[in-house]
């Protein structure tokens, strides 16, 4: 009878661990499947309960719709979407550092001298979160580029810096064109003032 006992208990405990699986599995299915729909439900989830695989399914389905925004150039709706995976998940450099990208580019696309200053502080910021990272060196030099491109040694440098650390495979391509044109107006200006 003891046995018996005890096979019962632990046969409820695995059901217990099978039905809080299978509903963190859910969920994280519908933050891949379904981010928008997640998020539209996020307030009666968090509500009722604030379980970390919600939190994480949550803050999983911010990412995937702010990545999907920078992908767009949509980098205001991006950088909202990161702000609000950062409230659920403070210590997620992840979020911090994609955030700071849509910040930088959101400032670097206005072209206004100021915000290109600002945009170069938030992708410097970026810099020291992945600091493997080549991405936040050519946003850099592109910011000291639109500044005045005639400043060849930090908008090459910045380039170079980019090219000295991981790069996707079609943003080393954009990085080594960047720097390719930079070289070669410096080249023909030099030539010029001879």
């Amino acid at each position: 009878m003891k046995e018996y006992k005890i096979i019962i208990r632990l046969f409820s405990i695995l059901l217990i661990v099978i039905a809080w699986n299978c509903a963190a599995n859910k969920y994280r299915q519908m933050a891949t499947s379904n981010p928008s729909k997640l998020i539209s439900i996020k307030d009666s989830l968090l509500q009722s309960s604030s379980k970390t695989h919600i939190v994480r399914s949550i803050t999983l389905a911010h990412k995937i719709l702010g990545d999907g925004a920078i992908e767009e150039g949509n980098y205001e709706k991006a950088k909202d979407h990161f702000t609000k995976a950062l409230k659920l998940s403070p210590n997620d450099s992840l979020y911090m550092y994609n955030k700071l990208m849509a910040e930088g580019h959101l400032l670097q696309k206005s072209g206004k001298k100021d915000k290109l200053w600002s945009s170069i502080q938030a992708y410097n910021k970026a810099a020291t979160i992945f600091e493997k990272s080549g991405a936040p060196y050519y946003y850099i030099g592109n910011s000291y580029l639109k500044i005045g491109d005639k400043d060849f040694d930090l908008i090459i440098e910045s380039y170079e810096k980019a090219l000295a650390l991981e790069l996707s495979a079609d943003l080393r391509k954009r990085v080594i064109q960047a720097r390719e044109r930079v070289s070669i107006r410096e080249k023909k200006l030099k030539s010029f003032w001879k």
